[in-house]
């Protein structure tokens, strides 16, 4: 039998497998409901159903339960069944499509099936291709559906009739007397799906009638380039990750831009993937503009993905974060010797010294004698200036020079003294101090962490 050959050939289903099977009542899901059944024994499959009540073409959704009902009755097949009830301006398809795999998942999870098993076919995916096409997505969306697909490490998604035609699947059903019912509102053009079906693909099949073939070739030469840019993105998508936090992932940009675009955009994809546990998309457009934010000459810039995603490039570096960090402006007082806790995070401690020590950017040493508590920090202002050897410099140019992401900039530390003048950019630039006088004490301030 056909649908045998291709299951055990492409490795679908094994012996023993627990299987759940979503089914609808249309000659596509009943036809596979039948077929499992008829190998059941064979390959000592556990086999349940899980059945959708839509409640949108009033008493047909109703009718299409019962038969389903009496069907595993009748065959002593475990049958789940879920009501769906639109509650969002969301479109309706795509509503329920996601409440459909997710009523899957659970009822998986709870019968603990390793293999949900969905009857869709060759026309199914040729539709698939065309809609994604027409609405723009990334070489991943367009090879349309997989045959298999892991949900995680207990269970996967397998669709072995992909292969199949809707006229096979006709002829399964009749040649086997197989009960089905057609959902009429497939005849509505309401809904992009079914004009594609309805009204496009005849006439492509007009101009081309082999044309299912055509896109299938397509399909399969996409998943082919597909296939290797994703073998060879696995390792270089783990060398470019600088930092991997459960809300962000910092790339080294210098690296990343020394691959080939198309593998770039491969990497993009994995890299999102892998930071946003729900479906986010990176469609044509925003990785275009996430390419051209990389090889911009601008350092610092800021993308804002959609969904709370964002993309921020700062200088060396690419980074994807769920959500942006809003910082306010803050000062603390410095008039006690002790470890202050910033809070930008920095944490500096300040004491009372004998003498200098090895000077360096995270250390700054005052005199003591001469130094009048209360000392200072807080962030920037704008206007901010500090003294140096050669006149005063611009704080935002302290930033630019010092390569501060912008983000930090905000919240970064300025000691200043009881004038109001700024003392030390903390970690970064030290005043002119070529004119201090020797002291008998010092105020010694370190970063430490």
């Amino acid at each position: 039998m056909f649908y045998e050959k291709i299951i055990i050939q492409e490795k679908l289903i094994f012996k023993k497998d627990n299987i759940l099977i979503g089914v609808s009542g249309g000659p596509d899901s009943m036809s596979l409901l039948h077929f499992m059944m008829s190998i059941k024994e064979k390959y000592s499959l556990s086999v349940s159903v899980a059945h959708i009540n839509h409640h949108t073409r009033k008493n047909e959704n109703n009718i299409e339960q019962e038969m389903i009902e009496e069907l595993c009755i009748k065959n002593e097949i475990p049958l789940y069944i879920g009501h769906f009830q639109k509650k969002t301006k969301r479109n309706f398809h795509e509503e329920a499509r996601s409440f459909r795999y997710r009523f899957f998942y659970h009822i998986a999870n709870k019968i603990k099936v390793n293999k949900i098993v969905l009857a869709h076919h060759q026309d199914d995916q040729v539709e698939t291709i065309l809609f994604k096409i027409t609405r723009g997505n990334n070489i991943n969306g367009y090879m349309g559906m997989k045959k298999e697909l892991k949900i995680n490490d207990n269970i996967s998604v397998i669709r072995p009739l992909l292969d199949l035609s809707k006229e096979e699947v006709l002829k399964y059903c009749n040649e086997n007397e197989v009960p089905y019912m057609i959902d009429s509102s497939n005849l509505s053009n309401k809904y992009t799906r079914n004009y594609i079906r309805n009204n496009i693909i005849p006439l492509f099949k007009n101009i081309q009638p082999d044309f299912n073939n055509k896109i299938m070739q397509f399909h399969e030469q996409i998943k082919e380039v597909n296939d290797y840019l994703q073998e060879n993105s696995i390792i270089l998508t783990n060398e470019m990750i600088i930092l991997h936090k459960e809300d962000r992932i910092v790339l080294d940009l210098i690296k990343l831009k020394k691959n080939h675009r198309a593998l770039i955009r491969v990497i993009l994809i994995n890299i999102v993937n892998l930071l946003y546990k729900d479906k986010f998309i990176l469609t044509y457009e925003k990785i275009k503009n996430i390419i051209n934010i990389i090889f911009n000459q601008k350092p610092n810039i800021t993308f804002n993905l959609g969904k709370n995603m964002y993309c921020v490039k700062e200088y060396d570096k690419l980074t994807f974060r769920i959500g942006m960090e809003n910082f306010e402006d803050f000062q603390v007082v410095i008039d006690s010797f002790k470890d202050y806790l910033l809070p930008n995070g920095m944490k500096i401690c300040v004491e009372k010294v004998e003498e200098k020590a090895k000077i360096n950017n995270k250390t700054l040493f005052l005199c003591y004698n001469s130094s009048v508590w209360p000392l200072l920090i807080r962030t920037k202002k704008n206007g901010d200036l500090i003294k140096t050897k050669i006149g005063k410099k611009k704080i935002s140019r302290i930033f630019i020079d010092a390569k501060i992401p912008s983000n930090l900039r905000k919240k970064w530390p300025l000691l200043v003294d009881e004038k109001g003048e700024i003392i030390w950019v903390i970690g970064i630039q030290k005043p002119d101090f070529s004119n201090s006088p020797n002291c008998q004490q010092y105020i010694k301030i370190e970063v430490i962490d």
